[in-house]
């Protein structure tokens, strides 16, 4: 039986709102940490073994704020005057004899005292004077002279190159995850001991971008600023103030009060956290803009090897646990610990998700291209 062209057509159309609707529906719905479909589904579980490789252990001094520049407020606003300064008016000493003399006390010579060097007399070129007296080796060489330039300064111990054969972290980085078909990029950028992680994505009406700010210590990422956006519009906030020891959770202009404590981390920042410093078990706070996540403790669960991309990839599962809620970090050694793949049980919380790297860029040099229809494969 063959089906009318209008028919044919018909259902084409039927199709596409449907996948339109759906899409819009997965918008909607979506948990607020990855803006991506929800679903209580996880991927199936993927096998792990003992892990026989550990976490790299990367140098982050060149991502450290200078010593000197410490404690320093950058200048929002530089003004730059042209022209020259007005010039100050002369002041005549108070004893100086009011006489047009004065201003020749000093007598110039007419004749400088190497013009007599310069022009040396016959005799003179044919029998040069072995040992010159020093006042004249020093007359003569004045009038060549150049101006000696300020010796540059000895650059600082501290910062530019890794220390101890360690590589250093990356301070640029984009990884676009993919759930199925659906894609959202993340970027990682540091500047003057500064760190920024967003992630973007987009369904049809639905734009989110959730990010992570703050700095860049010693002992790793300590955040300052969690935000979650829809639509360009604020959904929730958290703002640390380390100096009291509180964070800020703001939920659609609710706000509330959380305690804070040393080594605590947003939902963004602590893959990075954690991958900056090879930690394999820790323990700290997890916040995002609604709610506060105590002590939840991060284990080393085991290795495994997942298909991401157009690359097998080995890879360790970092797992962190707080009630019934599951957070997984799986990082990848070979670059820098970068998380290709995070997954969550949120437990009460609602939604989960498990989204997977198809393509990754480190400092300008992309190390993981999508394969065909790889993005749509379950590791």
């Amino acid at each position: 039986m063959r089906w009318p062209v209008w028919l044919k057509r018909r259902r084409i159309l039927f199709g596409a709102f449907g996948l339109s609707l759906l899409l819009h529906l997965f918008g909607l719905s979506g948990d607020t940490l990855y803006l991506l479909a929800e679903t209580t589904q996880l991927h199936s579980s993927t096998p792990l073994r003992p892990p026989k490789q550990k976490l790299a252990q990367t140098d982050i001094s060149s991502l450290l704020l200078p010593p000197e520049l410490q404690g320093v407020t950058p200048v929002d606003t530089l003004q730059v005057a042209l022209g020259l300064p007005p010039a100050a008016p002369a002041v005549a000493p108070a004893n100086a004899p009011a006489t047009p003399q004065a201003a020749q006390a000093v007598p110039h010579p007419t004749q400088p005292v190497a013009a007599t060097v310069m022009t040396p007399t016959p005799q003179a070129a044919a029998t040069p004077p072995p040992n010159p007296p020093a006042a004249t080796a020093s007359a003569v060489a004045t009038p060549t002279l150049q101006p000696t330039p300020a010796p540059s300064p000895t650059p600082a111990p501290a910062s530019s190159a890794p220390q101890g054969g360690k590589p250093g972290f990356p301070r640029n980085a984009e990884i676009v995850y993919f759930w199925g078909p659906i894609p959202a990029r993340l970027t990682w950028h540091v500047e003057h001991g500064q760190y920024e992680v967003k992630l973007r994505g987009s369904l049809p009406g639905n734009k989110r971008e959730l990010s992570s700010r703050g700095e860049i210590t010693a002992d790793g990422v300590r955040p300052l600023e969690f935000t979650d956006l829809r639509n360009g519009e604020l959904r929730s906030q958290a703002q640390f103030n380390w100096a009291s020891g509180s964070a800020t959770l703001n939920d659609k202009g609710k706000l509330k009060i959380e305690p804070l404590s040393p080594g605590d981390q947003d939902l963004f920042s602590a893959a990075f956290h954690l991958a900056m410093r090879g930690l394999a078990d820790s323990t700290f706070s997890l916040f995002n803009g609604r709610k506060r996540y105590p002590d939840v403790h991060f284990t080393l669960a085991g290795e495994s090897t997942l298909q991401v991309g157009d690359q097998q990839v080995d890879v360790l599962l970092l797992q962190g646990r707080y009630e019934d809620r599951e957070f997984d970090f799986w990082l990848a050694p070979k670059w820098h610990n970068l998380p290709i793949r995070l997954q969550a049980k949120m437990g009460k919380d609602g939604s989960s998700y498990d989204i997977v790297a198809g393509r990754i860029t480190i400092d300008g040099e992309t190390v993981l291209q999508p394969a065909l229809g790889a993005q749509e494969r379950r590791p």
